[in-house]
């Protein structure tokens, strides 16, 4: 008799980074202490002074929508249509998908981060951080 096949495990974009608890998801972001420069993902390093005195910090779990697109045609594990939108939170502008709809969200609406599957590559789901309307707030369609 066959033995039973074990379901693929979900990968994670960006686990290190990630952090979730009662209240939401929160990224870890980097804060240079000579300039105040912020950066995403985290570094070591501040990419506008090169000073190495940095802190990481947790992210706000909100933000706002700065601009968003809908792509068509998707790579391999992707399923097209769907909504990539940057976004500002805590200072940081940063790229992620935004589930659930097909069409571009409205610049400065706000959003939530959460943590959702982006993909499914046939060997189980990759999951990331994501963003998710506070509102209703797309844009019409046809417009990106």
């Amino acid at each position: 008799m066959p033995s039973p096949k074990t379901p693929p495990v979900a990968r994670q974009v960006g686990a290190d980074w990630t952090h979730r608890d009662g209240e939401g998801t929160t990224l870890t972001i980097s804060v240079c202490r000579a300039c105040s420069g912020r950066w995403f993902p985290p570094r070591d390093t501040c990419s506008t002074c090169a000073s190495t005195d940095v802190e990481d910090i947790a992210s706000d779990s909100r933000g706002r929508v700065y601009a968003s697109s809908v792509v068509r045609i998707a790579p391999r594990g992707f399923q097209a249509p769907y909504v990539l939108t940057y976004v500002d939170i805590s200072g940081v502008r940063l790229l992620a998908h935004s589930p659930g709809s097909d069409r571009a969200l409205v610049p400065g609406s706000p959003v939530e981060l959460t943590v959702a599957p982006i993909a499914d590559t046939g060997d189980g789901p990759v999951m990331s951080y994501v963003v998710t309307p506070l509102d209703d707030q797309h844009a019409p369609t046809g417009e990106q």
